[in-house]
């Protein structure tokens, strides 16, 4: 038999060990993006053109100027690494990024508005860490849904609607009871729900779930990509919640023409 070398077998565990540390260095964002529906959503309507919750495209929260897609497209430290057209016809496209400067995937997804209640009760599971999804990137296995760092919803508050609470409440977080490892898990996870009044309505799961709340809202709100990617550059800058907050609400009074930052509108914490 073969002896192998004490050199190579140390080389070889240490290649293992540094491709291991890198993973597990990887971080990853999954953003859940439930497009402007006027036919299906209880929302004010908008203009036809952006309120096609089926035409990606052009839509408000994806297509059009402030939308996730064309926003994130003109920011220069995003890659567009896939687009891809799940076969799951709830999800009309999805986008995966890498930051060019650090070791960070984005998984956006576009879901079809008339599933507006799917978007909800997915961003919910994988807060609770649930519904891991493996992905091929790069030559390497990225794991984002219930395994991402960071889970953010933009869109519609659902919640704030009768028939969505119906849908969502049976065999839901409510019965979800989290392990020890689970619940030291998520305190390092953070979510972020951008939708008007988020903080009442998203609350009760979120803390149910352990996970950290990063982003919410207090008002109704245009959850509007500018102000995903001010939080998103702060929480990779490792800035303090306080810090997040004010850059969040920096933006959204930039965009919005306001006199001063919308503090009023966001909050880093959950309602008591």
């Amino acid at each position: 038999m073969n002896k192998i070398s004490p050199y190579l077998w140390l080389i070889s565990f240490l290649s293992f060990f540094l491709s291991f540390s890198c993973l597990a260095d990887t971080k990853v964002i999954h953003v859940l993006v439930a497009l402007c529906d006027n036919k299906y959503q209880g929302i004010a309507p908008v203009p036809a053109a952006i309120g096609n919750g089926q035409d990606p495209k052009n839509n408000l929260y994806w297509g059009a100027a402030y939308g996730f897609k064309t926003y994130f497209a003109k920011q220069k430290e995003w890659q567009v690494i896939q687009v891809n057209k799940p076969k799951d016809g709830k999800i009309l496209e999805e986008i995966i990024y890498k930051h060019q400067n650090q070791d960070v995937y984005l998984i956006a997804q576009a879901y079809d508005g008339k599933y507006i209640d799917d978007t909800v009760n997915d961003f919910i599971d994988y807060s609770a860490g649930k519904n891991s999804l493996s992905l091929s990137v790069d030559k390497k296995q990225i794991n984002s849904g219930g395994n991402a760092d960071l889970v953010v919803y933009i869109g519609h508050n659902a919640l704030m609607e009768t028939s969505s609470w119906r849908s969502y409440l049976p065999g839901s977080w409510r019965w979800i009871t989290l392990s020890k490892t689970q619940q030291e898990k998520q305190k390092s996870r953070y979510a972020a729900v951008f939708a008007c009044k988020s903080q009442k309505y998203f609350t009760p799961p979120l803390s149910h779930l352990g996970i950290n709340p990063l982003i919410l809202t207090l008002h109704r709100m245009a959850p509007e990509a500018y102000s995903i990617y001010a939080m998103i550059n702060s929480w990779l800058d490792g800035e303090s919640k306080d810090e997040i907050r004010l850059k969040v609400a920096s933006a959204y009074s930039q965009y919005q023409k306001l006199s001063q930052p919308a503090l009023h509108i966001f909050t880093t914490e959950y309602s008591q």
